[in-house]
């Protein structure tokens, strides 16, 4: 160890020479000029600083170091050792000088059996070498160090240790009880006579004792947490070499303190810390919820962490250390709650008109906040707060795919995040859906759908119809169009179906609710059995109904406005006599269009009907004639039969039917006479009268059916 210094820096090629400053302690300082890019010094002080600064010169230009460097010499050698002998537990007490320029300190051993004990230490100047043996000659030597370099040894002492001529003991700590057991065997020769004293020294440097004449003795007043080196003597010099050798133990550690804890809320953990116990090699805690379970871990370390545990808990800790058989107390208590437990039962709700999503959940108990959250699969967040189970989350992109989530909160701690709910900013439907019949064609009606556009890009679009044939509510049928990005559809359907419309729309998110349904019915099929039957001045065509059909018309020859002759709600109409049958065609309509016409499936042969004079009074029918002196007018007369002739009480009952496009308008008139004028009649007009007699108590027979037609218009004749 010379205590020389070299000093080396990188070539600079411009240089003529170096200058190389050293000084002590920046002090003193010395300058050595160099042509090379390495100088050395010598002979420096022990426990010194010495700082190096590098000047390059080039004729009258010097260039210093960018910066200086320090470095430390090797401490000082250690000086004024002292030493002295613990003989309880076996163990050297050095001390020294402090020495300049030195971090710490090793103390070393060598016995004269060659065994070897040290110690180190780095602020004090005494150290304990612990752990000697028995009868032991030992050279007790010094070493400083720093960071750069060690110390020359010190001067060395020697200390004997006494002899051990005891033979081993067992020593017993009684955990929790304050007392160690000592056992031992009695000295050849000495039985009944000797003492025996026990002494136990702390690593608190306290003291416990006890004596005895037979084989035991117990110590009192052992402390938690200590070590304790026990011998026994049979003399009271515990240095004389009637001993026994030490016997290291250690009493139960003492309760941890300062216990905390740590709650992870997001994976549902705690940290459990605490200030170690002194013996203490393991430590145990102990989590205890309210309901019973409960939670541990263990470790040599002072802190470990409990996982698993529930949400919403309230939790009691305490910790517990040990050392080999002996356990401590418990640490007190310490109490902490784990977050809100995971929102469940989460559902979305898209708002397409206003592109906002509802989310609802189950409440989490203790939870005093929500967070929901709409992810996209950009990266974009979007998010809700709210203090209820719902929460609206706004400005949704239509047409994108959102996860939504959501997380509860005590104030402190946040749960987990909830189970994802995947659903798409999906296009409204159709605000309007109107649809248009086309005409019927053998049996079939085509019907033209329209809808509104969305204001989603990329949407197509689903027809959907759902119905029953002719009424029957088990003669069903479903139908749809393809996907599409047209706003309109056509689907033909036989006549007399009934249909309910709906139009769903889509993107790349998803597929929207159905538009408000569209309920309406096609074109009546037409009107089967038609039948006719005439007399000599009217004549009836009936059929029967058919259904959705609202109205039905009756034409001569084809379907046209030229050619009608009568239309009516019901099931009949009547008509002049002079009509062929063979001619007549009936059609059957409502609001979405009109039937192909039917054609008379049968002729039913006129009646003659009986005049029935029974519960008359003896009334016969009347016979009904009419003259029409103008197109407009015409005068009803029939003559008075016999016994109306006879009465005094006798009127007549008029019913005057005028056959109209859409009804049958009848008119009910008491006439006294035979006779009566109709006035102001409709032009173009289908008219057909009735008459029966009556008195107060009794209405005779009703005569037959007689039709007649007004004129028609002057721009209408032929």
């Amino acid at each position: 160890m010379s205590n020389n210094l070299t000093v080396s820096w990188d070539s600079v090629g411009y240089a003529d020479y170096f200058l190389v400053w050293v000084s002590e302690d920046n002090v003193v300082g010395e300058t050595f000029n160099t042509t090379s890019n390495e100088c050395s010094t010598g002979d420096l002080n022990c426990g010194s600083s010495y700082t190096v600064q590098v000047t390059a010169v080039k004729g009258d230009c010097q260039i210093q170091s960018t910066h200086n460097d320090s470095i430390w010499t090797a401490p000082c050698q250690p000086q004024g050792i002292q030493g002295n002998l613990d003989c309880v537990t076996n163990s050297a007490w050095i001390s020294w000088d402090p020495a300049l320029g030195a971090d710490c300190y090793t103390v070393s051993a060598m016995g004269d059996d060659y065994s070897t004990a040290n110690c180190t230490t780095w602020a004090n100047t005494t150290c304990e070498v612990e752990d000697l043996a028995c009868g032991i000659l030992y050279n007790f030597s010094v070493t400083a160090k720093n960071s750069q370099c060690d110390s020359y040894l010190s001067a060395t002492i020697e200390l004997q240790t006494a002899p051990c001529s005891l033979s081993a003991i067992t020593a017993i700590p009684e955990c929790h009880r304050g007392s160690i057991l000592v056992i031992w065997e009695l000295a050849e020769g000495g039985e009944g006579n000797t003492v025996y004293n026990a002494t136990a020294e702390a690593s608190d440097h306290t003291y416990l004792s006890c004596n005895g004449t037979g084989t035991n003795c117990t110590l009192h007043g052992a402390q938690c947490g200590l070590y304790y080196t026990v011998i026994v003597a049979a003399s009271s010099d515990q240095c004389s070499g009637l001993r026994s050798p030490p016997h290291r133990i250690s009493m139960e550690p003492c309760p941890p303190r300062e216990v905390h804890v740590s709650a992870w809320c997001e994976d549902r953990s705690a940290l459990v810390s605490w200030t170690p116990s002194p013996v203490a090699t393991t430590y145990h805690a102990v989590a205890m919820a309210a309901d019973g379970h409960m939670h541990t871990c263990d470790g040599a370390a002072a802190n470990c962490s409990l996982s698993g545990l529930h949400c919403d808990e309230s939790y009691a800790v305490h910790v517990t250390a040990s050392h080999e058989n002996c356990t401590s107390q418990a640490s007190h208590n310490v109490t902490f709650s784990t977050g809100p437990c995971q929102p469940e039962g989460l559902s979305v709700t898209f708002h397409c008109s206003n592109q906002s999503a509802e989310l609802s959940w189950t409440p989490s108990d203790n939870a005093v906040d929500y967070y929901g959250c709409a992810q996209a699969w950009t990266g974009e967040m979007l998010y809700c707060h709210s203090t209820d189970p719902t929460c609206t989350i706004p400005n949704l992109d239509c047409g994108t795919l959102y996860n939504f989530s959501v997380q509860a909160s005590d104030g402190t701690c946040n749960s987990s995040v909830s189970d994802p709910v995947q659903k798409g900013a999906a296009p409204c439907p159709p605000d309007v859906v109107e649809v248009q019949p086309m005409m019927m064609y053998t049996k079939i009606q085509t019907l033209r759908f329209t809808w509104t556009d969305t204001s989603c890009a990329d949407t197509e679009y689903l027809l959907r119809l759902s119905g029953n044939l002719l009424g029957n509510s088990r003669a069903r049928f479903e139908v749809s169009s393809y996907w599409t990005n047209m706003t309109s559809f056509e689907i033909p359907l036989p006549c007399g179906s009934y249909y309910m419309a709906t139009v769903e729309s889509r993107n790349a998110a998803g597929t929207g609710n159905q538009s408000v349904p569209l309920n309406d019915t096609t074109a009546p099929c037409q009107p089967t059995m038609v039948l006719y039957s005439s007399n000599d001045s009217v004549a009836k065509v009936s059929w029967s109904p058919s259904v959705f059909a609202t109205t039905y018309t009756v034409y001569k020859h084809n379907i046209s406005l030229g050619s009608w002759l009568c239309t009516t709600s019901g099931l009949s109409c009547f008509l002049l006599a002079n009509t062929a049958h063979s001619d007549l065609l009936v059609t059957a309509s409502n609001s979405a269009g009109e039937s192909h016409g039917a054609t008379v499936e049968s002729v039913v042969p006129h009646e003659v009907r009986k005049r029935d004079v029974s519960g008359s009074g003896g009334h016969s029918a009347p016979i009904l004639h009419i003259l029409q002196p103008t197109d407009l007018t015409a005068v009803v007369e029939w003559p008075q039969d016999a016994a109306a002739a006879a009465a005094d009480d006798v009127a007549y009952k008029l019913v005057i039917t005028q056959l109209r496009c859409d009804s049958e308008l009848a008119e009910v008139l008491t006439v006294i006479g035979q006779s009566y004028i109709l006035t102001d009649l409709s032009p173009s007009s289908t008219y057909c009268l009735t008459v029966s007699t009556m008195n107060e108590t009794v209405i005779g027979p009703e005569s037959e059916c007689v039709c007649f037609n007004t004129g028609q218009p002057a721009s209408h004749r032929k």
